[in-house]
């Protein structure tokens, strides 16, 4: 009788998970832009933070840093982030924060490279290179 009863509840909760497509799932080019974003401010102020605590003989602490920013600003919109990037760091526009991931992961899989002969993507949020698309120009990012 146990194992009737074990049945049925698996079942039924089968029966409650229901299919989404798979292009469902996948966030939309506008979130992955906002990601990217935050990404580029996340590692731009890690690395600032960083040098500011070796100078001052202090430890930095990456995974705490990565993960409280993105708590931090995950919710920040992106217009507001772009100001970020353009006041605190000069990247003016999308094409120019893309750069500057470009240049980020290039110097990851340098990294990676050289700590075990292989190139890891593993810990990026996004994969993509984010390449010039259309969509942009619906993405308001100006004063």
């Amino acid at each position: 009788m146990v194992n009737a009863n074990v049945r049925k509840t698996a079942k039924a909760s089968r029966k409650i998970e229901r299919h989404i497509p798979a292009l469902e799932r996948v966030m939309t080019y506008q979130e992955k832009v906002h990601l990217m974003v935050i990404e580029v401010l996340r590692e731009e102020s890690g690395r600032e933070l960083a040098a500011a605590a070796r100078f001052n003989g202090q430890e930095f602490d990456w995974d705490k840093h990565n993960s409280q920013f993105r708590k931090d600003y995950v919710n920040t919109p992106l217009k507001e982030l772009v100001n970020y990037a353009r006041k605190l760091y000069g990247l003016n526009n999308l094409d120019e924060i893309r750069d500057r991931r470009a240049s980020h992961k290039a110097a990851r899989s340098k990294r990676m490279d050289g700590l075990n002969g292989l190139s890891s993507n593993s810990d990026d949020l996004i994969n993509d290179d984010f390449e010039q698309d259309e969509d942009d120009e619906d993405i308001e990012i100006d004063d």
